[in-house]
């Protein structure tokens, strides 16, 4: 009796390979995660430099701090025509503490 060749995965050959790319696809999940925050804490860091940079460059043009964000956007400091725009301000205010009498931008907590 002649044994017909062999055609496709079994079962077991095709749950292993599942079971495979399931612990590869965890592991690259705990791997990245770290990396998006810590990348979004150096965004934050970027930010309240530049914020508190216009708010200073404001003051020597205008003998005064800005009132906010708003602020700096309307007066030109920040991009502020279009509708997306005008939301990454308000996101920014919503976002970031500023102490007028200084000047500076801080993270909220």
């Amino acid at each position: 009796m002649k044994r017909r060749a062999r055609r496709g995965f079994s079962l077991l050959e095709v749950i292993a390979a599942v079971i495979i790319l399931a612990v590869v696809a965890a592991a690259t999940v705990a791997t990245v995660a770290p990396m998006k925050e810590k990348s979004e804490a150096n965004l934050d860091k970027q930010q309240v430099a530049s914020l508190s940079a216009m708010a200073q460059t404001f003051q020597l043009e205008h003998s005064r701090f800005p009132y906010n964000a708003r602020e700096l956007g309307t007066r030109g400091y920040l991009p502020y025509n279009t509708p997306e725009e005008r939301q990454r301000v308000n996101q920014m205010v919503r976002k970031y503490n500023y102490t007028r009498n200084t000047g500076t931008f801080t993270v909220k907590n």
